[in-house]
């Protein structure tokens, strides 16, 4: 049996009246969510680098950088996009990074080919579907991980070349082709996580999915098993025999993987995985009026051995979004933590290094122990608090559509003026009723 093969199926004979409108409602607000993260990066440094390599190629073409408003090719403005939505680390996390290998194709085909708002909806929440399920084959893609493998550049490459497939109107065999060029065009080192490289993972899965299925389209051809063969990806990524590849088609649509488990927003531009410490932190500070003068210590498990936490010493914009300790003296110092908490300047000053040496690393074996933090006074009160779920939790507390806007107003007034902040909320909150996408791409350029 082969489970990419019903997956497949599944992806291509899926329309738009098939699906439920909840899993619209959904996708709409990751769509703005992912949308907003891109423009938060078009004036920092990893997002001057794209435009001027873009431009540099001198690619003539009809699909835009988001923000830039540059015209390349329908590959480059995949692969510029993704990086843009991933670099700030600002983007969703479900967990791995699905919008940013998903919502920057949609862009770039959808642009290029003038398509409607409903074939972009339909298409992005089977793709949800793809990438949430891969996840769940390879245990919610921590283990491989720790392997080495950061999973978005390798997930999103599969699901991006089915998002084209699906909108270039390919066949079964076709589509299965473009899976198995897609999956020898994904990659990704977790050594990469904290530096810009990790956002050329979203960027290489948002381009090689489509090149995947345009080459598949005319001819070219990928092995057709190459996510259960003996040689081929989750042997490669997680080892022979340690995965469940049943996940790949378990539950299929029923719900889809966007309703349950969902998709997390990020409320802090950081890594997930360190915010249910966050949330602690920012409750103990804000209901005992905690003030950095006052504190001897603190205490947390600083997990310094998982990719995603190893920056004990930051020295960096980016290594700081993945050190769980700066993001501690933060909270404490500021009793936020926003883009501007990540300037070189913060980084370096002498209160978040003092902060930074008051902090205790205590290894916690019990999960829920280790997003504990305990702050001990100089007068020998401690505070305790452990959080169970983040703010952002698709599940158990997400981000209201208010929040969710506030959050997309923050990142694009970086960029936009008020009139085409307003616009861009507006298309993609109704964004079945765009006959073109190319209407909601102008409203997110300058």
């Amino acid at each position: 049996m082969s489970y990419m093969k019903r997956l497949v199926e599944f992806v291509l004979d899926t329309g738009y009246e098939d699906i439920p409108s909840e899993t619209f409602r959904l996708c709409k607000r990751h769509f703005l969510d992912c949308t907003g993260a891109a423009l938060a990066e078009v004036h920092e440094i990893p997002g001057n680098i794209i435009f001027n390599y873009v431009k540099e190629l001198q690619c003539e073409g009809s699909a835009r950088l988001i923000g830039f408003g540059l015209k390349t090719s329908i590959d480059n403005a995949a692969f510029a996009n993704g990086i843009l939505a991933h670099a700030i680390s600002f983007d969703d996390s479900g967990p791995s990074h699905p919008s940013v290998t998903i919502v920057p194709p949609l862009y770039a085909l959808g642009e290029k080919y003038k398509l409607g708002g409903r074939q972009i909806l339909t298409a992005q929440v089977l793709a949800y579907e793809v990438f949430q399920k891969f996840n769940l084959v390879v245990k919610d893609a921590w283990e491989i991980r720790e392997r080495g493998w950061h999973p978005t550049g390798f997930f999103g490459a599969v699901t991006s070349s089915l998002i084209a497939a699906k909108l270039l109107n390919l066949t079964l065999e076709q589509s299965l082709n473009a899976v198995g060029i897609a999956a020898s065009m994904g990659g990704g080192l977790s050594q990469n996580i904290g530096n810009m490289t990790m956002s050329l993972h979203a960027g290489n899965a948002s381009r090689n999915g489509i090149i995947a299925a345009m080459l598949a389209k005319k001819g070219f051809t990928g092995d057709q098993d190459i996510t259960e063969g003996r040689y081929g990806l989750m042997n490669a990524l997680a080892g022979v025999d340690n995965y469940d590849i049943e996940a790949l088609v378990r539950t299929l649509g029923d719900p889809y993987s966007v309703i349950d488990p969902g998709i997390n927003f990020k409320p802090y531009p950081n890594c997930w995985g360190h915010h249910r410490v966050y949330d602690s932190m920012l409750y103990l500070v804000n209901e005992f009026d905690i003030k950095p003068e006052n504190v001897e210590s603190i205490s947390c498990d600083l997990q310094p051995e998982k990719p995603t936490y190893r920056y004990t010493q930051p020295e960096t914009d980016l290594e700081a979004k993945y050190s769980l300790g700066y993001g501690i003296a933060m909270c404490l110092l500021d009793r936020k933590l926003g883009i501007e908490q990540y300037s070189k300047e913060r980084i370096t000053d002498s209160k978040t290094c003092e902060i930074m040496s008051k902090i205790n690393h205590v290894p916690q074996d019990i999960d829920s122990e280790k997003h504990k933090v305990t702050i001990k006074l100089n007068n020998g009160t401690v505070y305790s608090h452990s959080t169970e779920h983040s703010k952002g939790n698709a599940l158990h507390d997400p981000l209201s559509d208010e929040e969710l806007k506030a959050k997309y107003r923050n990142c694009a007034r970086r960029v936009l003026p008020d009139d085409k902040i307003e616009l861009s909320i507006k298309l993609i909150y109704e964004m079945q009723e765009l006959s073109d996408i190319t209407e909601l791409m102008d409203a997110v350029t300058i």
